[in-house]
């Protein structure tokens, strides 16, 4: 249980308590109202009679404390216990983004993002830019000299978000920068969703150097499937490794997107903020919050100790008066 309806109704639990307390005060305490009857041994029939009826004397003096556990459950019951659920209405809704993200070793290695590298930062960011994404799946390829699937299209941030801070260089022992497969193996997943936006979202820091598949036929395949790309160059032009941003331009061109240049951690954040602004969906509808209610349980429970408290104080004061 995680809400309750009328939660109000839980403080009438407080003077029932008090009044179970001063009971269980007289019975244990005082030991009133109903001393146990001594057992004579002179006769046989009567010993059994008398103890019979001490035994009934002591469940005389329990169901009336059913009676508090039933009226507990009913309060509680009363105040509409139940569990709250969130889901997406309709899959058609919001926006489908796959993450294509360069974990290759320049990407951990090069010096421009200190006291952080590349890769930190920009795992830090996605992970910031999931949190304000809460009507739209998202999933994530990760790629180097070879492009690998890490989550499919999901709901479910938080376990997308887990994946993402745990991605590192060791994910893949090809070395390279497989821009190509990336975008072909985002395309893939997207090609069979039913929103009407769908987008790949590219942040590397280099040039394509290897792969099955170059950038330019990567770029014509998520087009026909009307997936548009965001390129984002990440790091500045040092000389140190080699980057092609007229290749990403093109790229994004190509497909209805934009390209971005990130040479500082700052002006990444900025750019992953302008894609969240201009890839909104305003027909899109928020989670919707259910609350599964459990008031039967605690009813039907109730009823059951209150059954059994008439028909048991029934039964014995019937035998023990």
């Amino acid at each position: 249980m995680d809400t309750y309806q009328a939660p109000a109704i839980l403080w009438l639990l407080l003077p029932l308590i008090g009044l179970f307390c001063y009971r269980m005060y007289v019975l244990i305490v005082k030991n009133l109202p109903y001393p146990r009857q001594e057992i004579s041994h002179d006769h046989l029939e009567k010993e059994e009679v008398n103890g019979w009826r001490s035994y009934l004397g002591i469940l005389r003096e329990i169901f009336p404390y059913i009676r508090y556990l039933a009226l507990g459950l009913l309060i509680v019951a009363a105040s509409g216990p139940g569990k709250k659920r969130q889901f997406m209405p309709d899959e058609k809704m919001g926006i489908d983004i796959m993450f294509a993200l360069d974990i290759s070793g320049s990407m951990v290695k090069s010096r421009d993002f200190l006291p952080k590298n590349r890769l930190e930062v920009s795992k830090e960011l996605l992970i910031d830019f999931l949190a304000k994404r809460v009507t739209d799946r998202l999933g994530l390829v990760v790629f180097a000299g070879a492009a690998y699937l890490q989550s499919p299209l999901t709901n479910d941030l938080n376990a997308l978000k887990e994946i993402v801070g745990d991605v590192t260089t060791d994910a893949i022992d090809e070395q390279g920068t497989a821009i190509g497969d990336a975008i072909l193996l985002s395309t893939y997943r997207l090609k069979s969703s039913k929103t009407k936006t769908k987008i790949i979202i590219l942040l590397t820091d280099g040039v394509s150097n290897t792969g099955r598949i170059d950038p330019e036929t990567a770029a014509e395949t998520a087009r026909a499937f009307s997936v548009k790309i965001y390129s984002i160059g990440v790091g500045k032009e040092d000389g140190e490794y080699e980057v092609n941003f007229d290749a990403l331009t093109d790229i994004a061109k190509r497909t209805g997107g934009l390209f971005y240049h990130a040479e500082s951690p700052e002006e990444l954040d900025a750019i992953l903020k302008e894609i969240d602004s201009l890839e909104k969906d305003i027909l899109a509808a928020k989670p919707k919050e259910i609350v599964e209610t459990e008031f039967r349980f605690f009813l039907y429970l109730s009823m059951f100790f209150f059954i059994l408290d008439w028909g048991g104080r029934a039964y014995v004061y019937r035998f023990y008066p």
